[in-house]
């Protein structure tokens, strides 16, 4: 089983995780603040014992303190009998598995060599790696992923995707492997940058999303849902786009996920995220429905890869600035041009 609650600190501009993850013997407990600022990290194992039991009644006790975004996310394939599954022995008869992504820095994008890198890429290896197969992945544009999986054209698609209830209808969806969500940026020298704090705030101004993604249906439902606001959305194919026209002046406002602005941020000075992030979403990776076996083995991976420091290890290499998010932003710059 896994847990998360995503929560914002009342009163306090910054914003985090809390998680616990019930493995068969063990608990992971862990903690991330995310904010406008510096990223923390913290992660403790214990045995599943009475004084592990206590502290994650505990943990849950602490977190009604905070105003709660998201609640749960849980595994309804922990019972499947994946190994003997037909989709893992045709993958295993093959000998690779394919795989969907998009562009989406510091998740998906080509260096400087043109290979496909990043943090989704990373985990996407590590599940082939406990397949023990090679992998083959294909970029392409993010509304075209999802049809493709329908399609049945790849194995599985991993690409920074929230896992939202549209989404799970016509495709099934693993538990998270990362958590984030939406917020605001405007150009720091703005006349705007100290009066947006969410879209309420946006009325008569020029909206940035990316086509076909949560930011897009953020901003969309926000006007369906609240008439006396009035703002233009603007659709770019990735939020490199979004933030290049923001710098230039021919938007106001950008809405993009946290944790893809704060490595944008880093090459493209003069951003500023003027908000926590108002929305929470479980990144997670999509399968052809009725795949229940291959479903079962990734979420496996899932678990595996919390509790062995996977999850801790791709989170420094590729979104901590002292890591190879920097690397990241540069290549951000590359995807501009």
């Amino acid at each position: 089983m896994v847990c998360s609650v995503f929560y914002l600190q009342k009163g306090l501009p910054s914003g985090g995780l809390f998680a616990y993850h019930q493995l068969e013997d063990k608990i992971v407990f862990s903690a991330q603040a995310i904010c406008t600022g510096e990223s923390q990290r913290g992660e403790i194992i214990m045995r599943k014992t009475a004084k592990a039991m206590a502290l994650l009644t505990a943990a849950s006790m602490i977190m009604t303190a905070f105003t709660p975004v998201y609640a749960e996310s849980t595994d309804d394939t922990a019972a499947v009998d994946w190994e003997n599954g037909d989709n893992i022995k045709a993958i295993k008869e093959k000998g690779v598995i394919t795989v969907a992504t998009g562009t989406y820095v510091p998740f998906e994008y080509r260096d400087d060599d043109n290979n496909i890198v990043g943090f989704d890429i990373d985990l996407a290896q590590y599940i082939a790696d406990k397949l023990g197969v090679d992998m083959e992945v294909t970029d392409m544009e993010f509304q075209s992923i999802v049809p493709s999986i329908q399609n049945g054209e790849y194995d599985f698609s991993i690409a920074a995707m929230y896992k939202t209830d549209e989404r799970c209808e016509v495709v099934d969806m693993s538990k998270s492997y990362c958590d984030s969500g939406m917020i605001l940026a405007v150009k720091e020298d703005s006349e705007y940058a100290d009066t947006i704090k969410s879209l309420a705030d946006c009325d008569g101004l020029k909206v940035a999303v990316k086509e076909g993604a949560t930011s897009y249906n953020v901003a969309q439902s926000f006007l369906d849902e609240n008439p006396d606001v009035s703002y233009e959305i603007v659709q770019y194919k990735d939020t490199v786009g979004c933030v290049s026209d923001l710098l230039a002046g021919r938007v106001d406002v950008v809405v993009n996920d946290l944790l893809n602005q704060k490595i944008l941020s880093q090459e493209y000075e003069g951003t500023k995220i003027v908000c926590d992030p108002f929305t929470h979403a479980e990144n997670a990776i999509a399968v052809q429905k009725g795949k229940d076996d291959l479903l079962a083995f990734i979420n496996e991976c899932i678990d595996d890869y919390y509790a062995d420091g996977t999850y801790d290890a791709l989170w420094t290499k590729w979104i901590d600035a002292s890591g190879d998010g920097e690397e990241a932003a540069s290549a951000a710059e590359d995807t501009a041009e």
